[in-house]
């Protein structure tokens, strides 16, 4: 469910809105091969919130081009163009913080959006869900791992890492 930035906690998880040249090369054709999910292309990058200190200063935890890493923000609202929800109902800090640490400088999976079409399109039209797991990380998988880690899953761990399965489990109420 989406929440207001100022209800923002630990555990929550973000996704920003998607922009530049990959995202209008490479959503187009996920959001055809998934075009049931009703994802309106909005989102693209994906994290959680790791911990938010009572001067608002907030920890996140991103997979980027360098890998998976905490990205800090003065505030919640100099994260950019983003949206929150709440996803998990009481989410444990502990936990939290054991997966940011267990997984922090995981590295970047440069060819997965090869891996997500191939397990998009084998899922969707071949019935048979395939995900590969090489131990790299992109955002999608760094999000959808943690919620698993912390017990309410976004995705089966079987189907590939889809943004548009995320988001619209995300927007559920």
């Amino acid at each position: 469910m989406r929440i207001k930035l100022e209800d923002a906690k630990a555990g929550d998880a973000i996704t920003w809105k998607g922009n530049g040249i990959f995202y209008e090369i490479l959503s187009r054709p996920l959001s055809w091969i998934d075009y049931r999910s009703h994802w309106d292309r909005w989102a693209w990058h994906t994290g959680y919130i790791v911990r938010i200190f009572p001067d608002g200063e907030v920890v996140t935890s991103q997979a980027i081009a360098k890998g998976v890493e905490a990205v800090t923000y003065p505030s919640v609202k100099d994260m950019g163009e983003c949206r929150i929800y709440r996803w998990l109902e009481n989410p444990d800090q502990e936990k939290i913080d054991q997966y940011t640490q267990e997984h922090s400088g995981d590295a970047y999976d440069a060819l997965v959006y090869l891996w997500v079409f191939l397990g998009g399109i084998s899922m969707i039209y071949l019935h048979h869900p395939f995900r590969v797991v090489n131990g790299l990380k992109m955002c999608w998988e760094n999000l959808s791992e943690f919620c698993r880690y912390m017990g309410k899953e976004l995705q089966p761990e079987e189907e590939p890492c889809l943004l548009s399965r995320v988001v619209t489990r995300l927007e559920e109420k």
